[in-house]
Parts: structure tokens; C-alpha cells; sequence
């Protein structure tokens, strides 16, 4: 069951990337690449969502964040970063995200609930810092949101 858990799990992960890459959802510069997503937690099946503390809602959604370091071979890998945004709605009412961090094997990312209403446009303003040295990477964006009916 966890085996079967861990591959939806990843098939979800790959799902939101590929999905969002032709909308190409991230930002970089020379060293980092950050790739974000956001859905509606419904696109979960009940055991991904669980496996990753996530509450499968109408009225929620989920915001994945995953930061790659670039090597000099290379080769791109996951790496732990602070992560500290909120989200807003149109008419400024803000929310504190919290990020929780799943690691699968090599794969480390961030995932961060949030509520919606049908045909809500919320704006997300996210500071990543991959390391205490490095100038932090500002991931901001838009999305609008529709409720499953």
C-alpha cells in the first residue's frame, strides 16, 4: 500500500509539471529553478491527498512549490529552501501560507493549503531562500479558481 501510496503520489508530481509546462509556471536565474503549481485540492485522489496531509475539499485549494539547484555537471536537484508567502483576494483579504515539506526519495517539495470560492481570483506573493547566504527568489502570481460542482 505505501509503494502504491509513494507511485501516485509521483504520478501526481508529474502530472502538475508537465501539465504546467506549457504555461511554463516558473522562475529562475543562474543558480535556482523554482516550478509552482496551483489546483484545487479535488484533483487528489483520497490517497495522495492523505499521504501528503492534504484535505480534499471543494473549497480548497493547494499550492506545490519545488526549488532546484543547477550543477556545474548539469544536472538539476531538489534542494531544501525557506519558504514564507501569502495569498490574497481582490478585495486584500490576506492569508499566512503555511508550507509543509514532503521528500521522496531525490524529489523534495513544498505543499501549502488554502480556501477558494467559485471564480475567485487570488493572488499568491512567495519569498524562497535557498540558503541563509543567497538573495531570496520571489515567486508571484495569479490564478483564478472554480469549484468543482
Amino acid at each position: 500500500m505505501k509503494q502504491l501510496v509513494h507511485t501516485l503520489l509521483c504520478m501526481l508530481i508529474s502530472i502538475l509539471f508537465s501539465a504546467n509546462a506549457i504555461a511554463e509556471q516558473k522562475i529562475e536565474d543562474d543558480n535556482y529553478i523554482v516550478h509552482y503549481s496551483a489546483v484545487n485540492t479535488t484533483m487528489l485522489t483520497p490517497e495522495v491527498a492523505k499521504a501528503s496531509g492534504i484535505t480534499r475539499s471543494r473549497k480548497r485549494g493547494m499550492l506545490n512549490i519545488a526549488v532546484q539547484k543547477k550543477q556545474t555537471s548539469g544536472k538539476i536537484e531538489g534542494v531544501l529552501a525557506q519558504l514564507n508567502g501569502s495569498v490574497s483576494n481582490l478585495i486584500g483579504q490576506q492569508r499566512t501560507l503555511e508550507f509543509n515539506v514532503i521528500t521522496e526519495g531525490s524529489a523534495i517539495y513544498y505543499l501549502a493549503e488554502f480556501f477558494i470560492d467559485d471564480g475567485e481570483r487570488l493572488s499568491f506573493s512567495i519569498n524562497v531562500q535557498p540558503t541563509p547566504q543567497y538573495r531570496g527568489l520571489k515567486v508571484s502570481f495569479e490564478q483564478t479558481f472554480f469549484i468543482d460542482k
